[in-house]
């Protein structure tokens, strides 16, 4: 299945993408999808871990189940002064 991924933050900046569509075996999770992206972009791992998510605008908890076209989006820990 196909989803679309959006990229925020620091992620983006790392990457140097605002978003791309990814390829996803049925039933995977967004669980599935970090553990993926982490090796696909090993510079984001760490942010990934302390990242939240939302699936079709909604957040998720990574157990979430992804369905073909949804779009997630990847929302990295924001600090300021």
């Amino acid at each position: 299945m196909r989803i679309k991924v959006l990229y925020f933050s620091s992620v983006k900046d790392k990457i140097g993408l605002p978003s791309e569509d990814i390829e996803l075996t049925e039933n995977s999770t967004v669980n599935d999808l970090v553990k993926l992206l982490s090796e696909k972009y090993p510079q984001i791992k760490d942010t990934l871990q302390n990242s939240m998510f939302a699936v079709n605008e909604e957040y998720a908890s990574t157990d979430q189940k992804l369905k073909e076209g949804d779009t997630v989006a990847i929302i990295p820990p924001v600090s300021g002064g």
